[in-house]
């Protein structure tokens, strides 16, 4: 049969799409569905696993029954990262609902154990055996840091605190898995991991390319309950039960969210950088191995194909839409359209600078403590500036993470593809180029999360011949180049790191004083 549609399924945090693409790559019907995050406590970020199971039904089902079903060749899944539940081997009920990786009830063993003897002797042992080898390896466990973003802690607490999850784990009644596992289970009856889902929860080892087996032993996880690791692409997946959608869909593709975005930004080479902006930010950086860094980038997997293992480096800004969508609540604007235009009314801030602590930041600053606020301001200061600070902010965190990788590496990067609902606003990315100096593109379509997924399932089922094919049906997106006129950018780039690092240790001594 000749393929003629290939079925995209992005799972993101706050949005769950479905894109159906016909050969040229176009979106032919798409579906997109709100998540539903729940939060039962404060600090506590869930989603419940059988409204999202449903909701993915119903996107998927949206889009296929537009054309007939048997044309459909493949579908591609793209999953949010760091988010996960247990569930029975037995019935395949859930325990819990999905934990997400904004999650922070896990905070006091995160301290806890960045605190402890036991994470102190890793940090030595590795500083000394790097010393010994100078291999990257003992170079990342020398500054290895727990964060609440990672899984680990998470699932601890969760086997401490749900009740019968231990004693399920006890009786070889219980699987782990991330987003892409509970789908892949739902959708197959398979228990599996793809890789570069697993390489983002902490539990794997990119160095070694298995599962990092002193995690397990150290804080008492039950490897048993640990899905098969498996390959991006591929029939390992198996295909969608026939009663779902009407026809049996071959899986071909899972990727986490921000490889099948590096994928489908046609970012493959080395040194080659795509930034995702979207609720937070990620800059992904195409490396020949696992990056050992000194500055807060973590190695991570983009994606694996048979042979082929391509490294991502990756750097990580918790607040960026949750900025704009903030922004919009206290009614600094109305409709995001209107944003640059409000901002470019303005000369500049007036010597305001927004600092975005919602949670925390990450490094170089590192501390969870730090909060957000608004630093500079007189009696004059509008509220055109008050906005104008947070886009500028926003591209100020860009160029913290791409200094953060240029200075520890050899790379060149020749240019920033940027995706994501915040990239839709000129006056950041034209920004982030006058920061940076280099250019910035903008895909025609910036979600490139379910396109990237599709893309690599339709090469499986030979809608594509190659990803030269593929690049080929790329058109050109908007180019940003520096502007030779914003000549105080990188002063004020100066003093918004002095001024973030007036906004330290804030929650911490508030939990002093209490």
């Amino acid at each position: 049969m000749m393929s003629k549609y290939v079925l995209g399924l992005d799972v993101g945090t706050t949005t769950l799409r479905s894109f159906l693409y016909n050969n040229k790559g176009e979106v032919c019907y798409s579906c997109v569905e709100k998540v539903d995050l729940v939060n039962p406590k404060p600090g506590w970020v869930e989603i419940d696993p059988d409204i999202l199971w449903n909701k993915v039904v119903k996107v998927l089902e949206t889009c296929v029954s537009n054309v007939p079903r048997e044309d459909v060749s493949g579908l591609g899944i793209s999953c949010q990262r760091g988010t996960f539940t247990c569930w029975s081997k037995s019935t395949g009920r859930p325990f819990h609902n999905l934990i997400t990786w904004k999650d922070l009830r896990a905070d006091s063993l995160v301290k806890m154990w960045n605190k402890s003897f036991s994470i102190r002797a890793l940090r030595l042992g590795g500083k000394i055996l790097h010393w010994i080898t100078r291999m990257p390896r003992y170079q990342a466990a020398s500054i290895f840091t727990l964060f609440n973003g990672l899984v680990i802690l998470r699932l601890v607490w969760a086997l401490d605190n749900i009740p019968g999850l231990r004693e399920a784990a006890q009786k070889d009644d219980l699987m782990f898995g991330c987003v892409d596992s509970w789908l892949l289970y739902n959708l197959t009856g398979k228990h599996m991991t793809e890789i570069s889902n697993i390489a983002a929860t902490g539990m794997f080892d990119p160095f070694t390319m298995e599962y990092a087996s002193w995690i397990y032993s150290l804080f008492n996880i039950p490897e048993s309950m640990m899905p098969r690791i498996v390959s991006s692409c591929g029939d390992h997946f198996g295909s969608t039960s026939a009663d779902l959608l009407g026809i049996s869909i071959p899986i071909r593709a899972v990727l986490a969210d921000q490889s099948a975005s590096v994928f489908g930004s046609g970012c493959t080479q080395l040194g080659a950088a795509k930034i995702t902006m979207g609720t937070g930010s990620f800059i992904d950086v195409v490396t020949a191995s696992a990056h050992a860094s000194m500055n807060g980038l973590i190695p991570i997997i983009g994606w694996k194909i048979k042979e082929e293992v391509v490294h991502l480096a990756e750097g990580s800004v918790h607040d960026t839409g949750v900025i704009l969508d903030w922004g919009r609540s206290v009614q600094l604007f109305d409709d995001f359209n209107d944003i640059s235009e409000i901002v470019n009314s303005v000369a500049d801030c007036g010597g305001v600078y927004f600092v975005p602590g919602f949670n925390g930041m990450q490094k170089p600053v590192l501390d969870p403590s730090a909060t957000a606020g608004f630093i500079g301001l007189n009696i004059n200061t509008t509220k055109p500036q008050l906005l104008r600070s947070i886009l500028e902010c926003i591209a100020f965190t860009q160029k913290q993470l791409v200094d953060s990788f240029l200075t520890e590496s050899n790379y060149k990067i020749d240019k920033l593809v940027v995706d994501g609902g915040v990239a839709q606003n000129d006056f950041i990315l034209q920004y982030i180029a006058d920061l940076t100096g280099l250019p910035v593109e903008r895909p025609e379509n910036v979600e490139m999360s379910a396109w990237g997924t599709a893309a690599l399932a339709g090469i499986q089922v030979g809608l594509w011949k190659n990803r030269e094919e593929l690049n080929s049906l790329r058109s050109q997106g908007t180019f940003f180049t520096r502007n030779p006129g914003n000549t105080r950018c990188l002063s004020d780039y100066k003093a918004w790191q002095k001024a973030c690092l007036r906004f330290t240790k804030w929650k911490q001594e508030e939990e002093e004083n209490a």
